[in-house]
């Protein structure tokens, strides 16, 4: 793949499996594909310092995905966040925010970081800085319309949404953002190891991952019986669920 146009048919072709099993592994392909839509919007625009770098920088970031989701289908080996994001998506009690967070997790806490170094040659990541964190701006832009679309299936999303006048946004704001900064953390250390040692930096990350990975799934702050009665309000209907999100992209 050397496209991003590229990336959104794989990803098309994801969403599409998704509703045809009824998996809520797509809630996180369409949240994605909604972002990495909205990059290429930019890099269309040249919004980016290095817009040809940064089509380098996303394709080599969805693959890394990709390849999970390709690895998992067969029953190969993928790393440990994407895995146990993944496996969760049998996991029927678990909300859509948790689903999508999975997700964002695996491919943010691990993936970014380790694609950035992969594109910056060896110890010289700093000039990728600055669009580096103009991706923050991107998808800081996009997340009302995902906000909009999870409160047609999730009652508590919306009540929390007339209750802060929409300022709940800043939740995923959050998430996002400081996954982001870990994620700066881990391109910094990995583009500063030698290469014979890169994949051992990579497997540490990966076990960090999939440690907050594990708190996703069993948050301290909600007791399973408070998470039962939020998975009430929820609709049930996954491909309604899906095809919900994946409007994001037409708005």
């Amino acid at each position: 793949m050397k496209t991003i146009e590229e990336v959104l048919n794989k990803l098309d072709e994801i969403i599409i499996w998704c509703k045809e099993n009824q998996n809520p592994a797509g809630y996180f392909a369409c949240t994605y594909r909604t972002m990495t839509a909205q990059v290429l919007k930019n890099i269309q625009q040249k919004k980016f310092e290095d817009n040809p770098r940064m089509i380098l920088l996303d394709v080599a970031f969805a693959q890394r995905y990709l390849e999970a989701w390709d690895n998992y289908s067969k029953g190969k080996k993928c790393t440990n966040a994407w895995f146990t994001a993944l496996e969760a998506s049998k996991n029927k009690n678990l909300l859509i925010l948790q689903h999508i967070f999975l997700g964002m997790n695996a491919h943010i806490n691990l993936d970014l970081g380790v694609s950035a170094a992969s594109i910056m040659p060896y110890r010289k990541i700093n000039p990728l800085k600055k669009d580096f964190d103009n991706i923050n701006t991107v998808i800081a832009s996009i997340n009302q319309k995902v906000q909009d679309t999870l409160n047609k299936i999730c009652y508590p999303v919306d009540l929390i949404d007339q209750l802060s006048n929409g300022k709940d946004n800043a939740v995923l704001d959050f998430a996002i953002s400081k996954a982001r900064e870990t994620s700066w953390t881990t391109a910094v250390i990995t583009s500063n190891t030698p290469l014979f040692l890169r994949e051992s930096v990579i497997n540490i990350v990966d076990y960090a991952a999939a440690k907050v990975a594990a708190q996703i799934i069993s948050p301290k702050i909600l007791t399973p019986a408070l998470l039962k009665e939020l998975k009430k309000c929820e609709s049930g209907n996954v491909v309604k669920n899906i095809e919900i999100l994946e409007s994001t992209k037409d708005k």
